[in-house]
């Protein structure tokens, strides 16, 4: 039996909902971020999520509560998987301020029916996820990595480091690293804290995976994520590091590109959301293209 309701009726997104979700997520070929179970269920409480089945899919409801990636305030849905009939479209469109994260191909098979009934449609850049090649992040060739190369030069040379995978062991030094940086950080304003603490809580149950780095026998850095796209790509949700350590950050992040089978092609970064000094810095590491989604609004 599913755990989630057949539309029209509406759920709560659910920790027991991974059994169903996970494997359904994970294979999505769009690649969309936000569309893996284990960000539905850690921005369930932000966004106010709950969760539909269709025939083919799932349709999340949300609110929107701060402008975000979207841009706008409101009710939005969204659809995981093939579109509805349109009469169902139709039915969320009215019942909801907004359609966010439309992938490209879902806006190639809407496009008409939204256009004769007078719906707006916008490319939304600040929700685009960022995609790079694995094999860029692992071996910083070139001249536009030449900085990041230097930066993981020099911390291979100030300190001793040891990297291993995140287990059932070592998640209490995955917390030690959170809390320090938590710490560190709690002058910045909200922080995703939370979000990432229930990540390490529930690893097994979200099906995410990830590296922990060791400086000098103590807990420094990890990266948490997920293989997604039908296992070609990898989504990073949680990058932390202890700051003292000058590279620090630049070490994770090609340690967790060299830790990755070669079936991935593309590591996933998430989005920007419009935060200027956070779409430089991703920017810096060179992305080859971008997953773009698409926003509805009534005109």
């Amino acid at each position: 039996m599913s755990s989630v309701p057949a539309y029209p009726d509406f759920a709560p997104v659910a920790l027991d909902m991974g059994g169903e979700l996970d494997h359904f997520c994970k294979n999505l070929a769009d690649g969309v971020c936000e569309f893996v179970f284990a960000n539905l269920f850690l921005c369930r409480n932000k966004y106010e999520y709950r969760i539909s089945r269709l025939e083919r899919g799932y349709v999340l409801s949300g609110v929107e509560h701060e402008g975000g990636a979207s841009g706008f305030l409101g009710s939005f849905f969204s659809v995981l998987g093939d579109l509805p009939p349109a009469a169902v479209i139709g039915e969320l469109l009215g019942s909801h301020r907004f359609w966010k994260s439309l992938t490209e191909a879902q806006h190639e098979s809407v496009a008409p029916f939204l256009a004769e009934r007078g719906f707006r449609v916008e490319l939304n850049r600040d929700n685009f996820d960022y995609l790079y090649l694995r094999t860029d992040l692992a071996e910083l060739r070139g001249k536009k990595f030449h900085k990041k190369k230097n930066l993981v030069n020099a911390f291979n040379a100030a300190y001793s480091a040891e990297v291993r995978p995140i287990t059932g062991d070592n998640t209490g030094d995955v917390m030690a690293v959170l809390n320090t940086w938590e710490r560190l950080h709690a002058g910045d304003g909200v922080t995703d804290y939370e979000p990432c603490s229930q990540a390490v809580a529930h690893m097994h149950e979200l099906g995410l995976d990830g590296i922990l780095v060791y400086v000098d026998g103590q807990p420094a850095a990890f990266s948490l994520g997920e293989p997604m796209a039908g296992g070609t790509m990898y989504c990073v949700h949680f990058e932390k590091g202890i700051d003292s350590y000058k590279g620090i950050y630049q070490f994770v992040n090609q340690q967790e590109a060299l830790a990755l089978g070669e079936s991935i092609t593309y590591i996933n970064r998430e989005q920007d959301v419009g935060d200027e000094g956070l779409r430089q810095a991703k920017m810096t590491y060179r992305p080859v293209k971008f997953v773009q989604k698409y926003a509805v609004f009534p005109q």
